[in-house]
Parts: C-alpha cells; structure tokens; sequence
C-alpha cells in the first residue's frame, strides 16, 4: 500500500511540475529563483490536493469524481495564486499577472491530467 502511495503522489508531482514550469517558462519565468518558486508552490500544493481527492474518492462516493476534482482545483489555484501575488508585490521578484500564472498553470496541469488518465 504504501509502495502504491509513494507512486501515485510520485507521479502526480512529477507530472504537474513538468506542465507547469513548461506554462511558467511560456509566461516569461526564466530566473532560478522564480523557477524554484512555481516548484516548491507546488510541492506545498500538489501533495494535499492528491491526497484530499484520494480520501474524498474513498469517503464522499456520491459526489462525483469530476466535482471533486473540480472543487479541489479551485481551491489550489487560489492558494497559488495567493503566494504568487505575495511574491509579486516585492519588487526584487518582479513576478507578473499571478492569478493569471496559476489560472493558466493548474488548468493545463488538471486538463492534461483529465485526458490522459
């Protein structure tokens, strides 16, 4: 079980922070720094969100998956755009349109998710 675990928040990781530093490059983010941003916002993200879908998905069978994962997505665009705003009103971060940045980034990341699982 914990081997099956380990995978499953493994891959998802993986798999969203190759989608969205691929959108953070699109959106001009080129810095280390900035970079390493979008990675450890999602590490702080990701993890909670694959595991709130998991136990919803266990505990919560008559809400369907889609409005679930939906309501989740909504709530992490939230939270990354909240840290992404806080960076970006430093002027040392020069950090641009973060709402848009984590809109863009978590919709990529959920629609590919969506078609290829």
């Amino acid at each position: 079980m914990i081997h099956w675990l380990l995978k499953m928040f493994g891959t998802a990781l993986l798999f969203t922070l190759l989608i969205e530093l691929a959108v953070a490059v699109l959106y001009k983010i080129r810095s280390r720094q900035k970079l390493l941003l979008v990675v450890l916002v999602n590490i702080l993200t990701n993890p909670p969100a694959v595991l709130l879908h998991w136990l919803g998905s266990l505990y919560l069978p008559a809400l369907p998956d889609l409005w679930l994962q939906l309501g989740l997505e909504l709530l992490v665009i939230l939270a990354e755009a909240l840290i992404y705003h806080s960076f970006s009103t430093k002027k040392e971060w020069q950090l641009q349109h973060p709402v848009l940045l984590s809109l863009t980034a978590n919709t990529c990341s959920w629609l590919a998710g969506f078609f290829l699982l």
